[in-house]
């Protein structure tokens, strides 16, 4: 896991501004690279879909309850009952990109083309997540936070790109005004949040191909 959060930092190049280096060279190549996949154009209209649109604010303890906790392990069993076979898919590919001996800017379309070649499987995926959401009264914001903290605690990072943002930004023909991808860096959990977590190391585990492509 830390050769991949270290190879995937320089992912977060494509966020940066500017028409010079290697960063407008992968720039280039991701936005050519997405004329290829017209199924991703629906994720924004589906995110907007889920009616939890609340801000989301972190609790000062800065940890996950049990409950929250119950709620995303609720909505990755959803997906996966969902996805079925095509959730080893996604896996498969998140072990491909995990095997990887190294990552530079220039290789940022081989991770859109890993989102190209699973597109029918993410949006059916994207699907799945919001209908379970709405069952568990979250909102995005609040699920993405609950994920990042409860694969902290595990000292699993996961690298967190916004693909409906990218697709809306590519769609309206402009460079990615935000960063196109977050590294979620494994906190140094609590004591308390660990114990709460840790029975659940399997199923969370079993699904990190999924929580890696954002879902």
């Amino acid at each position: 896991m830390k050769k991949l959060a270290i190879g995937c930092a320089v992912l977060l190049l494509l966020g940066m501004v500017g028409a010079g280096g290697a960063s407008y060279y992968a720039y280039r190549k991701v936005s050519s690279t997405y004329s290829q996949f017209a199924q991703l154009g629906s994720l924004p209209e589906i995110e907007r879909s889920v009616r939890n649109q609340r801000p989301f604010v972190a609790p000062p303890a800065g940890e996950p309850s049990a409950s929250q906790i119950d709620r995303l392990l609720e909505v990755q069993a959803t997906m996966r009952t969902g996805l079925g076979v095509r959730a080893d898919e996604i896996e498969h590919r998140y072990q491909r990109l995990l095997a990887k001996d190294k990552a530079t800017a220039v290789d940022l379309p081989e991770l859109v083309g890993a989102y190209r070649d699973l597109a029918a499987a993410y949006v059916e995926a994207k699907r799945a997540q919001v209908e379970a959401l709405n069952r568990a009264g979250l909102s995005l914001a609040e699920y993405r936070w609950i994920r990042s903290q409860a694969y902290g605690a595990l000292g699993i990072s996961l690298l967190d790109v916004d693909v409906s943002q990218i697709v809306e930004d590519v769609k309206a023909g402009r460079q990615p005004a935000t960063p196109a991808s977050r590294l979620a860096v494994a906190p140094d959990p609590s004591p308390v949040l660990r114990t709460r977590v840790e029975p659940h190391r399997k199923a969370l585990e079993a699904n990190v191909g999924l929580a890696f492509f954002g879902l």
